[in-house]
């Protein structure tokens, strides 16, 4: 039950509204009351705030537009600084917001665009986007560019993208904050592409972009592997018109996260090197790229580099170095480093548990890391029991599989992914009749399989495959090259694995033609056709590499003699001259 608000607040509560009240409002001195700054305190109880209120009115003069601006700011900042607020709390916060609304409305305080825009934020908040809608198109508010603005950043944090572009679409005037704004939903609904689009948009009508946009526009690119992209902000940061981006650590973080996400390590490297006043947050971007690149000891050594600077490292540099230890197989290493966390007063939190149990199966300890997983004081979430559940396949550890496999699928009964992968498992081990109830079971429940895509960027634009797509303007000549490759590979003994295919088909024909047309042999296809001799051709897949895909990059690499970088959803694996850098072990 929500706490009950002062008692002094009911007296005025209760008083009806005067025919007199706008215009007093309207006519009220616009001197500050001494209390204004207390209400602007941020973090205060939503009823301390109401109940300063009243002391305003009863002790000064009529509310300002200035005292409803600060008390509903007041009450939006209440509301922010609970992360996780209990359910009591959350109530009075919500009565809080619709008593103020009410007083705002009692005195006509909507009339000015900056008490609407306040009581919008308050409603964005707290979650309450459909208050807040109600109040952006009641026409009895005015409005203005900052209303507008305040609803797509709503939307685009509750990530309700269909609502932003709507609300965006409708807007009278646009300014830079509106661009930048709609650019930020795209990013956080995960549309990477809209987001370029809308910033390429923003840059034809002249707006000149600010750092807000720009940080959106390299995680953008970081997301799709636009690495030209992403070059060009880097140029467009050095020109005079923008003032260069030394100082803002902001964008320096965002650029080294770029280049890491994108492969290009000797860009991050330079930018890295070239921050003079760094913070954590830029060390921990650097530690993981080279952690994902394939680079563990080198992420290690910046690691101990770091604490020789004197720089205290948190929660997100800890998972950085445990994915380095992860990705290069160090099994004692990784027991140190997360025992060593206590050292630095951190807890471990289940993404650290799920770090070392990922890196004790990949290593082949796979009842270790479910030991792990269970007695980690916090329940696991999927994704640990995830990567653990691809440690299994990896190492065709059928009982702990078995187990893992149906706690996922307990967990997430509607993610096809899940059923595929214990189906696999029982198949290859010639377990059928386990595996035929898995399969129906799946086909009962309606779950489906997460689509694969990839993305390769080429002059400027960004290109978008899923497995067998026929969409692509080339897609006649990508498909012949792909039957070219497939003969010239056969020649030199080049056999299918079609082992985690098994549930897709029961043909083994068309097992070898699903996997001939897997997302990323598209794009690899295409980057061949377009992409000049001498250039890397760069990938990015959102799932998993198959082992089947990665042996035919492995043997196109040298065949055509390319470099192909290929970024899945673990880790980057370079292919030179039939080569992995993974070695093998991703």
């Amino acid at each position: 039950m929500a706490p009950a608000l002062p008692r002094r607040l009911l007296p005025w509560l209760r008083t009806p509204p005067s025919s007199s009240s706008a215009a007093a409002f309207s006519s009220a001195p616009s001197r500050g009351c001494p209390l204004h700054a207390a209400l602007a305190r941020r973090g205060a109880p939503a009823a301390a705030s109401l109940a300063l209120y009243a002391r305003i009115r009863e002790e000064a003069s009529p509310p300002t537009p200035f005292t409803f601006s600060l008390l509903l700011a007041a009450l939006a900042s209440s509301s922010s600084s609970s992360p996780s607020p209990s359910p009591s709390a959350g109530c009075a916060r919500l009565a809080a917001a619709c008593l103020a609304h009410a007083q705002a409305f009692k005195c006509g305080a909507l009339a000015h665009p900056v008490v609407t825009n306040s009581l919008l934020k308050l409603y964005c908040s707290l979650g309450l986007l459909d208050r807040a809608r109600r109040v952006l198109y009641s026409g009895g508010a005015a409005l203005d560019v900052v209303s507008w603005n305040t609803m797509v950043s709503g939307y685009g944090k509750g990530g309700d993208l269909g609502a932003a572009r709507e609300v965006f679409a409708g807007m009278p005037e646009r300014n830079l904050v509106s661009w930048s704004a709609m650019v930020d939903a795209c990013v956080r609904a995960g549309e990477f592409g809209e987001a370029l689009w809308v910033f390429d948009r923003m840059m034809r009508e002249e707006f000149r972009p600010d750092v807000v946009v720009l940080v959106s526009v390299l995680k953008a690119c970081a997301h799709l592997g636009a690495v030209e992209r992403g070059r060009w902000v880097h140029r467009y940061l050095e020109t005079g018109s923008f003032g260069g981006r030394r100082g803002n650590l902001m964008l320096e973080t965002a650029l080294v996260d770029m280049y890491c996400k994108c492969g290009c390590m000797e860009d991050a490297w330079q930018v890295f090197d070239g921050v003079h006043r760094r913070d954590v947050v830029l060390w921990n971007a650097m530690i993981g790229g080279l952690a994902m690149n394939g680079y563990g000891e080198r992420a290690l050594e910046l690691f101990r580099r770091m604490l020789q600077k004197g720089f205290m490292p948190n929660e997100s540099t800890f998972i950085a170095v445990l994915c380095a230890c992860t990705h290069t197989g160090r099994v004692d290493e990784g027991k140190r480093v997360f025992k060593s966390m206590q050292d630095y007063g951190i807890k471990p939190q289940r993404e650290h548990y799920g770090c070392l149990a990922d890196l004790l199966g990949r290593a082949g300890n796979v009842e270790e890391a479910e030991a792990l997983l269970l007695d980690m004081p916090m329940e696991p979430h999927a994704s640990q029991w995830g990567a653990l559940m691809s440690s299994c396949q990896m190492h065709n550890d059928n009982n702990v599989g078995e187990r893992v496999g149906k706690r996922l699928i307990e967990l997430e009964p509607y993610d096809g992914g899940r059923y595929v992968v214990l189906f696999n498992l029982y198949a290859v081990n010639g377990r059928w009749e386990e595996a035929r109830t898995i399969r129906q079971m799946m086909e009962d429940r309606g779950a489906k399989k997460e689509t694969g895509l990839s993305f390769i960027e080429w002059n400027g634009l960004v290109h978008e495959f899923i497995s067998g797509d026929t969409r692509h303007p080339l897609t006649r000549k990508i498909y012949a090259l792909l039957e070219d490759i497939e003969r010239r590979l056969q020649l030199i003994g080049y056999v299918k694995d079609t082992s985690q295919v098994i549930m897709d088909m029961d043909d083994e024909e068309d097992k070898g033609i699903a996997l001939c047309y897997h997302s990323e042999r598209l794009a690899l296809a295409f980057g061949i056709l377009n992409i000049p001799q001498g250039v890397p051709i760069r990938i990015v897949k959102n799932l998993r590499v198959c082992r089947d895909c990665h042996v035919h990059s492995k043997l196109v690499s040298k065949l055509y003699e390319r470099e192909i970088i290929v970024r899945d959803r673990h880790r980057f694996h370079v292919f030179r001259d039939g080569v992995c850098s993974c070695n093998d072990y991703w």
